[in-house]
């Protein structure tokens, strides 16, 4: 039995794909905990974990209270002022937090996932092996996709190819300034420079699982060959939550739409529920659930038409498989549970990989995507009605489904972690075939 610790992103959308992992391992006998920030503790000792706090007691709930400037940003420019200022502004707090636990629990191995900065800063103090969670691939450099954050498609021809390499070099050029601010970090612990600090951060030498597969990335070539697709680990239903009693019987009449945009971005861009809202009430014909995340004045003053229910949360696993059509921001736990069930999709991103996965739907002709910026209730319940008499959409997602289930992620990625454990070496994509 081994001792393994979780420190993903406190983040829903970075730490809920983690835990089938966890509960794979569990089940095979490992002893395996969490650290996190406190907001995400309820959840994680909810599932029978133990979880230690680390961090100053910041998250997304409450990030905009510590940083007003948040609110006043859009779209990449909050995600690269959160990143600044979130990140790897706090890294040096968590890693010092972190560090007594992991010396007294004593782990034989550490997860981090793609964005938890201070992951591998600890893991090289400690000298502890460690694996890297991603749900995608764009954040290697150099692995043929295209340049991360865009949105845009895959290389049709060599001049893209080439056009690509450039945004790719372009976008190293510009990470600059968070390679600078992770060498201080580095520096701060007694610990070497590195190049391309940033980029290059997250990729664990040993391992790097990424919860996505074939049936739905663009051709894939030039993966460092620690790398494993390894399909969907999906999570979004606590064990406490207690369903709304209408749930029961929803839907009442067809067809049926659920709206969400994530935790993070019902924080920031309140502004998309006013829009949905008057969406709903212009289509009479459909039965709408919409999660907000966030209660607060904007929602109860909301004029709601009879067609439209407003919930906190509801878990994507028991609402997508209700529903006829998915409209959400393109986080990719919400991507991939409206593929696994075969839903189509309306995905209307708002930064960073969501634009990736807006692009990803309409490339696999699984649905449409909008651009927030220019989103109007009109247009929105123009794109709703479209795609719910498309039958193209609706049974391309069907396929899809299908082709997904072959694929069990956490399953996967326990028995590549399990022979890291054993060898203490690189789990290498050759050594499995």
């Amino acid at each position: 039995m081994a001792k393994i610790i979780f420190l993903p992103v406190h983040v829903a959308g970075h730490l809920f794909p983690t835990i089938p992992v966890a509960k794979a391992l569990r089940a095979r006998g490992h002893d395996v905990c969490y650290l996190s920030e406190c907001n995400m503790t309820d959840i994680v000792e909810g599932e029978g974990f133990r979880c230690f706090h680390v961090g100053p007691g910041i998250w997304v709930g409450n990030i905009a209270e510590k940083f007003p400037k948040i609110k006043q940003l859009r779209g990449n420019q909050r995600i690269h002022y959160i990143l600044k200022k979130g990140y790897l502004g706090l890294a040096p707090h968590y890693i010092r937090d972190a560090l007594p636990i992991i010396e007294k629990e004593k782990p034989d191995l550490l997860v981090f996932d793609s964005f938890s900065f201070p992951g591998p800063i600890i893991a090289e103090l400690m000298g502890v092996p460690w694996v890297t969670t991603s749900m995608f691939l764009g954040m290697i450099p150099r692995n043929g996709t295209p340049p991360y954050s865009f949105g845009w498609g895959p290389p049709k021809n060599a001049f893209h190819r080439l056009f690509y390499r450039g945004v790719w070099l372009a976008l190293a050029a510009y990470c600059r300034q968070y390679d600078t601010r992770i060498n201080r970090i580095r520096s701060e612990f007694g610990l070497r420079s590195k190049r391309m600090a940033f980029l290059n951060s997250a990729l664990s030498p040993y391992l790097y699982l990424s919860f996505t597969s074939a049936d739905i990335e663009y051709p894939i070539s030039h993966l460092p060959p620690q790398v494993h697709v390894v399909g969907p680990s999906v999570w979004s239903c606590p064990q406490d939550y207690k369903a709304p009693a209408w749930l029961a019987t929803f839907p009442q009449k067809r067809p049926a739409v659920y709206f969400t945009i994530g935790t993070v971005e019902s924080a920031f861009d309140r502004r998309f529920f006013q829009i949905a809202a008057e969406a709903v009430k212009a289509a009479p014909e459909i039965q709408a659930v919409m999660t907000v995340c966030y209660n607060g004045s904007d929602i109860r003053n909301m004029a709601l038409s009879d067609n439209l229910r407003v919930e906190k949360y509801i878990p994507n696993a028991i609402i997508v498989p209700k529903v006829d059509l998915v409209v959400h921001h393109g986080g990719f736990s919400t991507t991939l549970d409206c593929l696994m069930n075969g839903k189509p999709s309306i995905v209307i991103p708002f930064e960073g990989d969501q634009n990736e996965n807006g692009r990803r739907v309409s490339y696999l002709k699984a649905g449409y995507s909008l651009r927030y910026r220019d989103l109007t209730a009109r247009k929105l319940n123009k794109a709703i009605l479209k795609a719910l008499g498309d039958n193209s959409i609706s049974g391309r997602s069907r396929e899809i489904a299908c082709s997904l289930e072959r694929h069990n992620g956490p399953e996967t990625s326990a028995d590549l972690i399990e022979r890291l454990l054993s060898t203490g070496k690189p789990v290498l994509r050759e050594a499995t075939a």
